[in-house]
């Protein structure tokens, strides 16, 4: 049988010099080189100072170290035994070190018992508690170094899987699937506008502190909606939810997150202001659909992602806002899954590598949150696309010029106008 043991490290000779600093004191007690005396008195209704109680611990010694006589063989057999108790049980695992504490404590007694004849400086009896004493000391030092381990593995695992994933591990390895299985899940895809202009103006390490800023800012806000970072990529951040755990929340999670980076942009750009760094823009896709989740990669290298089809459509959608001019554009799949929100229809569009069309939205919050001038512009765009897609132009150049002054922006209805002019010609 092979017993499972650690290599020799700094923890295991730590855990032997603690181990060997607990024995040195129970045998320095055991000897009676030092002791300690508690008393307690009950002192209520005796006297008038209000004291209830008295704890007295009193400091003394009934052994001399230095004017002792021979300890004798039965004390340093013993002694041996237990030191080497204090420096095997760290370099082998709990299993083991419980069949070393159970041998040195049958050890004890059996040299008890083959020398009964000699008076011990240590009774059996404080020998034994001491075996167990010294065993329970490691079990606790295991513990707390298995508890500094999961969390060091849990850091680093998160850098490279959703942090969800794991913590699920974390608490059962077993739960946790690595192979690919289809999950619906919401990815976003944030990118920064005209990225290519703002690292001319920056050298290497300027960059690498604005880059360094974007991310931070991207990823607290997943993090709080639940999210995970599936990669950087340049400038670029993919965001999944619904990929580590399932998720019955992830399309409204993601949606969130979105309104959120752009939001709260203000906040980063001032910090941007303050060390003298070009500000940000960014434009933000959302889609939700089926895809694979799981480890995509080679033997050489392995990478916890998802791939499908929402994944390219959230990566397009993002590269729809430059042309549109909104900050935020999400799928007709995102759309229906949230019916408490209300978007802008903008488009249907033949997505790149696709054969299927999207119908694009920007989202404009609940109704809640919109104030009776918004829904108005809304029902009249609402009206515009209806009159645009059955063909009367007439109808939809009217309401689009009217809300590319009320609304805006006017780049997207100009996109229009311009749209039901070649309709016209053609």
């Amino acid at each position: 049988m092979k017993l499972p043991y650690y290599r020799p490290g700094p923890r295991s000779l730590s855990f032997s010099l603690l181990l060997l600093l607990v024995l040195t004191l129970l045998v320095l007690t055991g000897l009676g080189v030092f002791r300690l005396y508690f008393g307690f008195e009950w002192l209520a209704g005796d006297n008038d100072s209000g004291q209830l109680f008295a704890l007295n611990v009193r400091g003394g010694k009934s052994f001399n170290l230095f004017e002792a006589g021979s300890f004798g063989r039965t004390f340093w057999t013993g002694l041996l035994i237990l030191i080497m108790q204090c420096a095997l049980m760290p370099l082998f695992r709990l299993p083991a070190a419980t069949v070393l504490a159970i041998a040195a404590a049958v050890g004890v007694g059996l040299l008890h018992y083959k020398f009964s004849s000699d008076v011990p400086r240590i009774p059996i009896e404080f020998e034994l508690l001491t075996v167990f004493v010294l065993y329970g000391m490691y079990v606790l030092l295991s513990y707390i170094g298995e508890v500094r381990d999961r969390k060091r593995v849990h850091r680093l695992l998160s850098q490279y899987v959703p942090a969800e994933l794991a913590r699920e591990y974390g608490r059962d390895p077993q739960a946790v699937s690595l192979s690919g299985e289809q999950r619906n899940i919401s990815v976003l895809f944030c990118d920064v506008i005209g990225f290519t202009a703002i690292s001319e103006q920056l050298q290497p390490n300027e960059l690498t502190e604005w880059l360094n800023l974007y991310f931070t800012y991207i990823s607290r806000i997943v993090v709080r909606y639940r999210g995970s970072i599936d990669k950087y990529m340049g400038d670029s951040v993919m965001a999944v939810w619904g990929g580590g755990i399932r998720s019955e929340t992830h399309a409204h999670d993601a949606l969130c997150a979105g309104m959120d980076m752009q939001a709260e942009l203000d906040t980063l750009n001032g910090r941007y202001r303050d060390r003298q760094l070009p500000q940000v823009s960014m434009g933000i896709g959302i889609s939700t659909g089926p895809a694979m989740v799981g480890p995509l990669g080679s033997e050489y290298r392995m990478d916890y992602t998802v791939v499908g089809d929402s994944v390219n459509v959230a990566q397009r959608l993002e590269a729809q806002t430059r042309k549109y001019h909104v900050p935020i554009i999400v799928g007709d799949n995102t759309v229906a899954e949230l019916p408490g929100m209300l978007f802008r229809e903008l488009d249907t569009v033949m997505v790149k590598g696709r054969s299927k069309s999207v119908t694009m939205y920007q989202p404009l919050g609940s109704q809640e949150q919109l104030n009776e001038q918004v829904m108005q512009l809304l029902v009249r765009h609402d009206k515009a696309m209806a009159a645009s897609k059955s063909g009367d132009w007439g109808t939809a150049e009217s309401l689009f010029s009217s809300l590319r002054d009320d609304w805006g922006p006017q780049s997207m209805y100009e996109l229009y106008l311009r749209g039901i002019e070649q309709a016209r010609r053609g």
